[in-house]
């Protein structure tokens, strides 16, 4: 399915930002001490910088990150996300997804990697602020959820069981979305190793549940309910074989 991501990450920002209208200093405990502002400055640093790259293309890298600096007023810091959200609208709308465009991921070095990675970075803090200010999230689409799932399962979990060296020793999990089209099959055949597999398969355990639920439940946050099946102790490792990013 293709999604127009550019439209997620207008929307998103835009309720992250009212979220930050509503209670900057709502806590978001579940991102150690981060506040609501502390949660939009990320987003808002995340566009800034993405954009930077883009307008680089094909060499400019994350470095740019450096020279950000989200301003401590939070009025003037709602100004500097909205810039930040609209110059990367602007350098997406004028770039083609193809295009060769450094990113840290090796196996997709596109503009369309950066589309996507915003789009869910934006999605899944939105929901973090919201949640912090203690206004009523917005529901997720679920087919959108369900492509946050793959992209997470492809690119952070391989990225993070590189990085922390995480054990493995053939372990295996399915995940279903109960809402909508989405099916995955994860391997840990060694350490620092996975394999995913779009597929109904059988796993030594099962992650059942919406979209939304199962995305969240991945970045570690508590979306809803999602039910376990089959192996307990494969359940009860998960963070260990997939650490946290």
């Amino acid at each position: 399915m293709t999604f127009d991501y550019s439209s997620v990450i207008r929307d998103e920002g835009e309720r992250a930002l009212a979220a930050l209208a509503a209670d900057a200093d709502g806590t978001v405990s579940w991102c150690g001490d981060w506040r609501v502002r502390d949660v939009v400055a990320h987003i808002g640093g995340g566009h800034h910088m993405t954009a930077q790259i883009v307008a680089g293309r094909p060499t400019t890298d994350m470095s740019v990150r450096a020279t950000l600096s989200p301003p401590e007023d939070d009025e003037l810091l709602m100004e500097w996300v909205a810039a930040g959200t609209t110059a990367l609208l602007d350098q997406l709308a004028t770039s083609e997804p193809d295009e060769q465009c450094w990113s840290w991921y090796p196996d997709d070095q596109t503009v369309g990697f950066w589309a996507r990675r915003m789009a869910h970075e934006t999605l899944v803090h939105r929901w973090d602020a919201e949640r912090g200010a203690g206004l009523a999230t917005e529901p997720m689409d679920p087919a959108l959820a369900a492509d946050g799932i793959d992209e997470m399962l492809d690119v952070f979990v391989g990225l993070a069981r590189v990085l922390f060296e995480a054990p493995g020793v053939g372990e295996s999990a399915h995940l279903h979305c109960t809402d909508t089209d989405g099916e995955w099959l994860i391997t840990f055949p060694a350490v620092a190793e996975r394999v995913v597999t779009r597929a109904h398969a059988k796993g030594d355990v099962a992650f059942r549940g919406p979209a939304e639920a199962l995305l969240l439940f991945l970045w570690g946050r508590d979306g809803g309910p999602v039910d376990r099946v089959g192996d307990q102790t494969v359940a009860d490792r998960w963070r260990e074989l997939v650490p946290p990013m």
